[in-house]
């Protein structure tokens, strides 16, 4: 791995490198001989030496009344990183308050591979809605039969959900029994209406595709888009209510 590169990364110039790389290797020395092996001039070594020394990564000594420079162990470098990371932690709230500021242009957040579907059952988790809206698939259970134990991680954070699925799914046979337990409301409709392969959860200002079939899975976060399907559920929400009144009654 080339040295330059990393340097630039933690912010220093092209002058600066070639200067700290030089004062590396000839050790305690005067500004000239550094700014010889550098290959810039004597007040420019100077100038970049003082800033080096103020950064902490050269040292600046007196040796008989002459002044000299000596690069500190490399390892000092770990230092400005620290710096660097405390210093973006400072700005970080500002940042996040611009970035956020602009309400209505969606972020659009795009999963692919094994992990896609994981990703967004562990955003509803870091999310904590007070409710989740879902349009469930049986393929939740062809995917995570055992292993993923998304529900009671959900139930302990006391998110509560409302599920559509369809007659005969698992949803259906098994964990509408468990409304109570599960925190949920569960609405079953015919499976000739409703048999889908990607499940859709709205929640907080986010809405989630997950697309089992092809390992795929999309976020969208902006309000009103949220609030328009939000709107679309609940009319979801009354027809599933007639629907299961209908298969109840043949």
């Amino acid at each position: 791995m080339k040295i330059e590169p990393i340097l630039k990364k933690m912010g220093f110039s092209e002058n600066e490198t070639k200067v700290y790389l030089a004062s590396l290797e000839t050790g305690l020395s005067s500004a000239q001989a550094i700014a010889k092996k550098a290959g810039v001039r004597r007040t420019t070594a100077y100038s970049v030496l003082s800033y080096l020394v103020n950064r902490g990564v050269v040292a600046k000594t007196l040796v008989r009344n002459k002044t000299r420079f000596v690069a500190e162990p490399p390892e000092k470098l770990l230092n400005l990183v620290v710096e660097i990371q405390s210093n973006i932690a400072n700005v970080l709230p500002e940042l996040e308050a611009i970035y956020n500021k602009n309400e209505t242009k969606p972020k659009i957040a795009f999963y692919e591979g094994e992990h896609a579907i994981h990703n967004v059952y562990e955003d509803t988790l870091k999310e904590r809605p007070k409710e989740i809206l879902e349009w469930n698939t049986n393929a939740f259970f062809e995917r995570y039969p055992r292993g993923y134990n998304y529900i009671s991680r959900r139930i302990t954070l006391g998110i509560k959900v409302r599920r559509i699925a369809g007659k005969g799914s698992l949803w259906d046979t098994r964990h509408k029994n468990l409304d109570k337990i599960e925190l949920a409301e569960t609405r079953i409709v015919p499976k000739e209406r409703f048999d889908p392969q990607i499940e859709v959860n709205i929640y907080n200002n986010k809405i989630a595709f997950m697309n089992y079939a092809d390992n795929m899975s999309v976020i969208i976060e902006n309000k009103a888009i949220a609030e328009a399907m939000r709107q679309a559920y609940e009319l979801s929400w009354k027809g599933s209510q007639r629907l299961s009144g209908s298969m109840e009654g043949e």
